[in-house]
């Protein structure tokens, strides 16, 4: 089981951020026990048939959404389990849009440690 963390930062900038431009986390199923976990920055809200084709699951984090390692690390449970259940297919007459497979109870679990980070009380500084 492998997760890739692609820690490219997804930025906005104040005027994006008020134009209705957000973040999403997003895990890449790759097949094999394998994953991408990264952020992007994105105009309009994603499309959930065109992500899936490609085999991209995604959840809107907030804004202020800066620490992916961090995220990763408390999540990386479900993230494992999540990529180990993924199974890369071609699409057929019966499944045109999905690209891969893969637990829906599990993607929720991960939904579920992403959004319980993201509310954390944010950390003491150092005295």
């Amino acid at each position: 089981m492998t997760l890739h963390i692609d820690d490219t930062q997804a930025t906005l900038t104040t005027e994006q951020s008020l134009t209705g431009w957000r973040r999403e986390f997003c895990v890449e199923l790759l097949g094999d026990g394998q994953a991408r976990v990264f952020l992007r920055a994105v105009e309009m809200p994603s499309l959930k048939a065109t992500d899936l084709q490609r085999g991209v699951l995604f959840h809107r984090v907030t804004s202020m959404f800066a620490d992916l390692a961090g995220c990763v690390a408390a999540a990386r449970e479900p993230l494992e389990r999540l990529a180990r259940t993924a199974v890369r297919q071609q699409p057929n007459k019966d499944n045109l849009f999905a690209a891969v497979t893969y637990d829906r109870g599990v993607w929720e679990t991960v939904i579920n440690a992403v959004e319980n980070w993201q509310r954390r009380p944010p950390a003491r500084a150092a005295r």
